[in-house]
């Protein structure tokens, strides 16, 4: 359904009736959690670059509604870098481990700030370097797969989110169990975790943050 390095729709504090819109929404977990929050004079929006991501997501929609009595959910094909999504239109902007895979980050956060109106805000759970990794490591596809190698310092991140113009910027770093999950046997964390040096540990390098900005 989608990997996870956070709990966006919590620190984002929704409300009723807010517009909010999940960038990489995958199997639509984030989106669908934030649609019951937002109530139905809100509405969830889900953006992902991947048309089997997007129709797993939507086979959902009927069985969301059944159960809850809301019709507030909507996926939309497209890229973070390029949003299908009108200026100003959007309450709260979430992502769940998502922007790490983008090649043009700063593109994503500028259009963060487009979409939001004035007063909005982005909430964003994603990972960030605590220290920069093995080139052996960011050679490794399954480290990109895995969103490790896509990492950037938390000093980085900031940068670019003063300048695509957002204020307020809050960065908090949050224990996040990465160790135990590569060493799980799932075969891109094994591989991720066979290119690091003798003895060393992903949490040596990768930390989760979440991330809340503003528009003014």
């Amino acid at each position: 359904m989608g990997l996870s390095c956070g709990n966006p729709t919590a620190i984002a504090n929704l409300k009723p009736g807010q517009v909010v819109l999940d960038l990489g929404s995958g199997g639509g977990f984030d989106v669908f959690i934030a649609a019951d929050k937002i109530g139905p004079k809100g509405r969830a929006i889900g953006v992902d670059m991947t048309p089997e991501m997007l129709r797993k997501a939507r086979s959902s929609i009927s069985k969301f509604t059944e159960s809850t009595g809301l019709g507030n959910v909507e996926f939309r094909l497209g890229e973070i870098e390029h949003l299908p999504v009108a200026d100003s239109s959007i309450d709260v902007v979430i992502s769940n481990c998502v922007i790490n895979l983008s090649p043009d980050k700063q593109q994503v956060w500028n259009e963060i700030a487009r979409v939001l109106r004035p007063g909005g805000k982005a909430s964003i759970s994603d990972l960030a370097l605590k220290r920069p990794l093995p080139q052996e490591v960011l050679k490794s596809a399954a480290a990109i797969v895995s969103c490790v190698a896509g990492a950037v310092p938390i000093d980085e991140t900031i940068m670019m989110v003063k300048k695509a113009g957002l204020i307020d910027i809050r960065i908090d770093q949050e224990a996040y169990g990465i160790d135990a999950i590569a060493d799980c046997n799932d075969p891109l964390y094994r591989e991720v975790r066979e290119s690091l040096p003798p003895n060393g540990k992903l949490s040596d390098y990768i930390v989760s943050v979440n991330i809340t900005a503003f528009k003014p």
